[in-house]
């Protein structure tokens, strides 16, 4: 089954427990079900997800959460299936449904770039000039951590080119336990619609970031 099929056929939970298991198992299919193709001249393959979820009536809150309602703007339309939606802190991948009215998203936090010639691509910080920092090829195993590098990447593509970017179902038989963590710099809010960090700030305890250790 595709991952597409997967997002649609996802509905959610009210309960946090049942939320923590169907991410679990999407994880699975977002690290090792396939990779983002980039013009035909790179494969981008997520090696760690974060999951971000957010109900907009009753149920369960993340105000982390960029794209939603009250969050700069009161009404924020709902994106098509697996929009790619570029943020302060990278890219995510949103599933969201305007029917069960909730925001899901899975944010890329660390992955490979493989170019065409089966080179690992990795982002070296110029610490002289940043305008210097830049992908460099290399021929062993690499991976990237920040999710905002990617910007290099996917961007400059003509509007109406949807082919430019997509998500390829490539399934990989051997898969490994998951490292299951709190997400990245996500702390306990004190409000469920505003993020608002608690002072002292205090990890958020949802174990939303899924990593696969194996290389590709």
């Amino acid at each position: 089954m595709s991952l597409y099929i997967k997002l649609l056929q996802f509905n959610g939970a009210d309960d946090e427990t049942e939320l923590q298991k169907l991410f679990e198992k999407l994880a699975y299919d977002f690290l090792y079900g396939g990779y983002i193709n980039v013009r035909d001249e790179y494969r981008i393959y997520i090696r760690t997800v974060e999951f971000y979820f957010h109900s907009e009536q009753e149920g369960i809150h993340d105000p982390i959460v960029y794209h939603r309602n009250g969050r700069g703007l009161e009404k924020v339309p709902y994106f098509p299936l697996m929009t790619l939606n570029a943020h302060n802190s990278g890219f995510d991948i949103t599933f969201e449904s305007e029917k069960s009215q909730y925001r899901a998203s899975a944010l890329i936090r660390s992955y490979e770039v493989i170019n065409k010639n089966g080179q690992y691509l990795k982002w070296i910080i110029n610490k002289e000039d940043s305008k210097k920092s830049k992908f460099k090829i290399f021929e062993n195993y690499q991976y990237n951590t920040q999710s905002t590098y990617l910007y290099t990447l996917l961007n400059g593509f003509a509007l109406g080119d949807y082919n430019c970017i997509s998500w390829v179902d490539s399934q990989r038989v051997q898969k490994q336990d998951l490292t299951i963590k709190s997400r990245q710099g996500v702390y306990k809010s004190v409000s469920e619609y505003e993020y608002k960090p608690s002072s002292p700030k205090e990890i958020c305890n949802r174990k939303w970031s899924f990593t696969r250790e194996d290389e590709v």
